[in-house]
């Protein structure tokens, strides 16, 4: 009976043994199935384009807490772009502003231009206006010299009377 109690442990530890290789097999299987599919889901990770902006995620779900969610973003997302609009408006205002500023710079520089021509044209009339005045003025000064001296000359020959001839 001995043999036979060795005989039938002998033969359950053999089918254990076959039963664990078979299920240890079937995991090294799966394992490797597993192992193959997340070495793809890596390569999928790192492949992938992580600007969250750009997916517009929408939750699906029953849960209040996640509709709030939504409606919030969606709340956000429209002040966003009536901020933007706003922002768009006052930009244009001011780029409108800016141009009407250098328009009227210019037109004021021109007429400041302008009258500095003026101004200078009218100071060199003036000048050679003046240089005029001072030529005749010095003209008339050397004149009225000539004029003092010959009639100097004149009163001397009056004051002194010449020496009569005798005949």
């Amino acid at each position: 009976m001995k043999e036979i109690i060795r005989t039938v442990v002998l033969v359950a530890l053999i089918v254990v043994a076959v039963y664990f290789a078979f299920v240890v097999n079937k995991v090294n299987l799966r394992m490797d199935y597993l192992n193959a599919q997340d070495s793809t889901h890596v390569v999928r990770i790192t492949e992938f384009d992580h600007n969250l902006n750009d997916l517009e995620l929408q939750f699906i779900g029953r849960g209040k807490h996640i509709q709030q969610f939504q409606r919030d973003l969606n709340i956000i997302r429209q002040d966003l772009a009536n901020t933007v609009r706003r922002f768009d408006v006052k930009v244009d205002s001011l780029g409108l502003l800016i141009r009407e500023l250098q328009s009227n710079t210019e037109n004021q520089l021109v007429i400041l231009k302008r009258d500095q021509d003026e101004t200078s044209e009218h100071l060199t009339q003036f000048q050679r206006q003046t240089n005029r005045t001072l030529t005749d003025i010095q003209t008339a000064v050397s004149r009225v010299n000539r004029e003092k001296d010959d009639l100097e000359k004149r009163v001397k020959v009056l004051e002194t009377p010449p020496p009569e001839k005798k005949k």
